[in-house]
């Protein structure tokens, strides 16, 4: 069967028409789920008039797998003005801890923890203390994981950690 010329060139243009519609197809497809990994919740982190977006130090799935690493966030909090964190609902609508690192002014380091149930709270502010003196240093916060350490604490799978001192 012999096609005539003008069939040929239609069935080409066509071809090629099906071609460019597919190609685009499979662009479009591949930038929609490129960017469809699991998104990380950040804090937010606001003292003396700035505010900073804190992604995760570490952050994996419940059973401590497919980890993440990030930097440590800086938000300097001077004297003792407040730290005031905003967490989003991936963090306070479960069980989470507060771990707080306080300075002495010899220099020693004085942490504290606070652990919040879940739904308890969606903010909190950490303040200095002036009786004693310390100053605070830095502030992780911290998700539990399904995994326990030799003593029967549940590990943290995902962690946001500020230093608030230069």
């Amino acid at each position: 069967m012999k096609l005539q010329p003008k069939t040929v060139k239609i069935l080409a243009g066509l071809g090629a028409l099906v071609l460019v519609v597919v190609i685009g197809l499979v662009a479009v497809l591949y930038v929609a789920i490129r960017d469809k990994g699991p998104k990380q919740p950040s804090v937010i982190a606001y003292s003396h008039g700035k505010s900073i977006d804190v992604k995760p130090l570490e952050y994996c799935s419940v059973t401590l797998q497919d980890c993440t690493q990030g930097p440590i966030a800086q938000l300097e909090v001077p004297g003792t003005d407040p730290l005031q964190l905003s967490l989003p609902d991936d963090i306070s609508a479960a069980p989470w801890r507060l771990v707080m690192i306080f300075e002495k002014p010899d220099g020693t380091l004085v942490p504290q923890e606070r652990y919040f149930k879940k739904d308890e709270v969606a903010a909190v502010t950490v303040q200095s203390e002036e009786s004693p003196k310390l100053r605070l240093n830095g502030v992780e916060i911290q998700l539990p994981s399904a995994v326990v350490d030799e003593n029967g604490l549940p590990k943290a799978h995902a962690i946001w950690s500020i230093k608030t001192r230069g």
